[in-house]
């Protein structure tokens, strides 16, 4: 099969995002099928069989012209071009976003190509979450429609939860019979326990870590919805009841620096370390550093599916997290603590069980180690994908989305 993958998203930045996008191009790749991404880059991108950049700098043309600047529009227009030169010679076009299902909608007709869209976050709710002005307003209203064309102008929906899915139907009409519900995994031969003390010692002298510290550490994109001012609040209190306690916080984000005057406002400057973004290969050496980690995201009617949360987990870390949809393995297998992210005295009591109740906590991330490799891992889902792409162009008949292919609800064989 002859697959083009296209999205907005920045190939060369260290998200979780790029991290879905390459594990499945590359389990699609292993599979035996041929795939050709669409997508911006500083730089070439070797996860798919061919790549076309539409970063704007990455054009000649662009640069002959003076359009150097970083341009979500430049980069629709180039989106645009380089479908007409390659949907020729594929067989089914696969969507992450509705903005490249809306800018694919007249070549995919054209050429007459399947289309898949993968919806991993409502972008309208994301869009709220921005404030609520009239210019946003208006925002959120022109979003939902884009989201709305392009659930109705696909063939197939890929949902990360099956709260988006019910979303689609509940508000924009979709059929549910044409959603499939498909999670996020984990790499376990990149994430899993690590026993390599010296390795260790040396990532914590590096980020200024004593040997007897413990560490809190957050994973992520550092945007409103991931919920790293539910830490900063509760930071006082933790320093109070915790001995040598540091923070750890990975990733970039547009509050990087709004966190960042926000702990030099409570006096704790000197013990949270922003590292900013760092390489994929490098993170599970991070997490592996780390006694308990978060992940306090705000409750959305999308709900999650935490490629975090199970990155923490494969590396047999303990987690706290919000008591919202997707968090709820946690509970239910014993891997960790869901919490009011609000109510900073529970958050801390959960914290402090972790660190100092070290039987617990091990046992805790011995578990969530021990099912996410059963239950979770990259492959699974992307055969999952591979089924959803050959029954569109099988004209196979539809499956219903109330079948939950996440593996959220799905029980480990007994043997």
């Amino acid at each position: 099969m002859k697959i083009t993958y296209i999205t907005f998203e920045n190939m060369s930045l260290y998200k979780g995002s790029v991290v879905h996008i390459k594990e499945m191009i590359v389990g699609l790749r292993e599979l035996g099928h041929h795939v050709t991404l669409i997508a911006p880059a500083f730089a070439e991108i070797e996860s798919a069989n061919s790549f076309y950049n539409i970063y704007p700098n990455a054009i000649k043309i662009l640069k002959f012209l003076g359009l150097k600047r970083k341009s979500y529009f430049i980069s629709s227009i180039s989106l645009f071009l380089y479908l007409f030169k390659v949907l020729p010679q594929c067989d089914i076009i696969y969507a992450r976003e509705c903005y490249a299902v809306l800018v694919a909608l007249l070549p995919r007709l054209l050429f007459n190509r399947k289309l898949v869209f993968e919806i991993n976050g409502l972008a309208s709710e994301e869009q709220r979450l921005r404030g609520s002005r009239f210019g946003n307003r208006i925002l959120v209203w022109f979003v939902e429609e884009i989201e709305k064309l392009a659930t109705r102008c696909s063939e197939r929906i890929v949902s990360v939860t099956p709260q988006i899915a019910a979303y689609l139907a509940r508000h924009y009409g979709c059929q549910t019979t044409k959603t499939f519900v498909i999670g996020n995994g984990v790499n376990t031969n990149r994430f899993y326990p690590m026993n390599d003390d010296a390795l260790l010692m040396r990532l914590r002298k590096r980020l200024g870590i004593k040997q007897h510290d413990n560490i809190v550490m957050f994973v992520g994109n550092l945007a409103a919805w991931q919920g790293i001012e539910y830490l900063i609040k509760a930071a006082p209190l933790l320093v109070r009841e915790i001995r040598n306690i540091r923070f750890v916080i990975i990733g970039n984000g547009m509050l990087k620096r709004k966190f960042e005057e926000d702990v030099n406002k409570l006096g704790l400057r000197e013990l949270f370390i922003f590292t900013g973004m760092i390489p994929y290969a490098e993170i599970p050496h991070y997490i592996n550093v780390a006694n308990v980690c978060v992940a306090l995201k705000q409750r959305l009617i999308s709900g999650y599916s935490p490629l975090k949360l199970y990155e923490y987990m494969a590396c047999g870390k303990p987690v706290v997290a919000t008591d919202t949809f997707g968090f709820e393995i946690l509970r239910e297998e014993e891997a960790g603590i869901l919490v009011d992210p609000d109510d900073c005295v529970e958050l801390m009591k959960a914290i402090k069980f972790l660190i100092y109740e070290r039987d617990s906590a091990r046992e805790m991330g011995h578990r969530g180690a021990m099912l996410v490799r059963e239950r979770f891992g990259w492959d699974r889902a992307v055969r999952r994908v591979e089924e959803v792409l050959n029954n569109v162009l099988k004209g196979g008949k539809q499956n219903s989305s109330h079948q939950d292919m996440s593996g959220l609800r799905e029980k480990p064989k007994q043997n």
